[in-house]
């Protein structure tokens, strides 16, 4: 039973360590911090649009 535990916990962070590789070979960053989407860089971009 332990060693069943044992194997997927290590299972899952080699997932997600595989996931974070990716994501750095696809985007050049890591997947952490704020999303570039919703960083408020851009924000007057959006008040000069006319509703």
């Amino acid at each position: 039973m332990a060693s069943t535990l044992k194997r997927g916990l290590y299972g899952l962070v080699g997932l997600l360590a595989v996931g974070f590789a990716v994501h750095y070979a696809l985007f050049g960053s890591l997947p952490l911090g704020k999303p570039e989407l919703l960083k408020d860089d851009d924000a007057s971009e959006w008040d000069e649009v006319e509703a």
